[in-house]
């Protein structure tokens, strides 16, 4: 996989909602799935994109189109909402935590388990609060 150029407010965790929301649904796929790897690591990214192997990220990286790239760009606009690069780890315990702002549920299995348009509207309420601390 390429290094991607990465975005300095990204790095420092410093994107807005809308700002985030404009990035990740802007950026060619095979660079938000690149980020996406480099924010939650290429299995939370299979999990999220409903596949059972990392190979087929990878793959998304290099052309291939994945079958849900409405949710992944809408999980890297809350990773890159909530976190920066520089502190992975906070961003990847958010998605893999069971979160009381969303009944106790954990972010990356609703992403993977739920359609979309059901749990967009909590999950970004639970990031916003995450995002202000």
């Amino acid at each position: 996989m390429r290094e991607l150029k990465r975005n300095d407010a990204i790095d420092r965790g410093e994107l807005s909602a809308p700002e985030a929301h404009q990035r990740a649904m802007s950026l060619p796929i095979e660079e938000a799935v690149g980020e996406l790897i480099s924010l939650l690591g290429a299995k939370t990214v299979a999990t999220i994109g409903g596949v059972g192997e990392t190979r087929a990220v990878a793959q998304w990286t290099t052309g291939r189109l994945p079958q849900r790239s409405n949710v992944l760009r809408f999980a890297l606009q809350i990773a890159a909402m909530i976190g920066s690069a520089n502190d992975p780890e906070a961003v990847r315990a958010w998605f893999h935590g069971s979160n009381p702002h969303l009944a106790d549920r954990v972010p990356a299995l609703m992403l993977r388990d739920e359609p979309l348009h059901e749990i967009q509207g909590e999950i970004m309420t639970a990031a916003r609060a995450f995002a202000a601390r």
